[in-house]
């Protein structure tokens, strides 16, 4: 068996550390445990599940944090894990066999991102690199840290069977508002550092966004766009998703005429085309959309919108044009519990016959 560390930085966050560790305890990892000075009970949850429990003085730096704890652990293998994200699917004999196709690789872990909007949850599926070995890689940037190689060999990826739950955008706005400040703070540090850095202007966007506050994230996510990021990153596909949604809801639908530019980049990506889709809709051109639409239901990509918008947009196209039969089997392939849908068909059934 290869042994893993799972790695943990922790602050006042005693209730989410237990769940989190609950949910590790159920497989062999060693678990290290790193607080940054809190106030609760946090140290002695961590106790309950390991003797490997440090405290770190806290310097503004979460790749320090995460460096830290990567050296206390027995093991070369190290599985950062945030307090705020909780196991729900591993397959430990599946993992061993990618571990040992891949000793110099880093697996990348699927994220159920969990948020909220008008009062509904939903969800953002991200591949998140953690699985590393300490020889071979570090962390680097104080704030939404990344690995780096430390050896001359080029930086490769596979896909670990594993699921984390992650509600850190979940809570009262209050506590997102202390959360977003705080990660901000360290974000226009670094931007004063690197001022043409798309990345990081996309995080501010990010951070502003969580704090309900959709100007400021507007105007960080154009400048974000203007810095050309790279449409190979992890980040570029949910800026331009974010960034285009919000203009849509502010009535600013001109504004995003750069989304048809980057159809190479996502044509095969459900979130891209249904937002293409509906930025078409918006400029009243909707044989345009229904092509986006109908090209989305294919798409083997995208994480954040929903499976059922496409069928939805293509009724409501078919609806427009006085194709009622059309529209009304799309409408029913999203299911009674779409909403969208159930109140079109209401609609439908409502009208008088022809």
């Amino acid at each position: 068996m290869i042994p893993i560390s799972v790695c943990i930085i922790t602050k006042n966050e005693a209730d989410k550390l237990e769940k989190c560790l609950e949910a590790l305890h159920a497989y062999p990892f060693e678990i290290v445990v790193v607080d940054t000075g809190s106030s609760d009970d946090s140290k002695e949850v961590a106790r309950r599940y390991t003797e490997k429990v440090y405290d770190f003085t806290w310097i503004n730096d979460f790749s320090a944090a995460r460096n830290f704890a990567a050296a206390r652990a027995s093991h070369n293998m190290i599985f950062p894990v945030d307090t705020d994200e909780y196991l729900t699917e591993l397959d430990w004999d599946a993992l061993q066999a990618e571990i040992d196709r891949n000793p110099k690789a880093v697996g990348s872990v699927r994220r159920m991102d969990y948020f909220e909007t008008d009062g509904e949850r939903r969800c953002q599926i991200s591949m998140i690199d953690r699985i590393y070995h300490r020889r071979y890689y570090r962390y680097d940037m104080p704030i939404h840290e990344a690995l780096i190689p430390l050896t001359k060999d080029p930086y490769r990826s596979y896909t670990a069977p594993v699921t984390l739950d992650h509600v850190g955008y979940l809570g009262d706005g209050k506590e997102l508002r202390q959360k977003a400040l705080r990660d901000m703070e360290l974000l226009l540090l670094e931007l004063e550092k690197t001022p043409e850095n798309p990345y990081l202007h996309f995080q501010v966007g990010q951070s502003y966004l969580l704090m309900r506050d959709e100007e400021n994230a507007l105007l960080y996510f154009q400048k974000a766009l203007l810095y050309d990021p790279d449409p190979a990153a992890d980040y570029t596909h949910i800026l331009l998703y974010n960034y285009g949604h919000l203009l849509l809801e502010h009535g600013r639908a001109g504004e995003a005429s750069f989304l048809p530019a980057y159809y190479e980049h996502y044509r095969d990506n459900m979130d891209y085309l249904c937002l293409t889709g509906l930025y078409y809709l918006h400029q009243n051109q909707p044989l345009k959309a229904l092509t986006e639409f109908v090209n989305a239901l294919s798409a083997s990509g995208g994480d954040q919108a929903d499976k059922r918008e496409p069928s939805y947009y293509i009724g409501y196209i078919y609806e427009l044009f006085g194709k009622t039969d059309i529209a009304r089997t799309h409408y029913q392939n999203c299911g009674a519990d779409y909403a969208p849908a159930a109140e079109a068909l209401t609609r439908l059934d409502s009208r008088p016959p022809q």
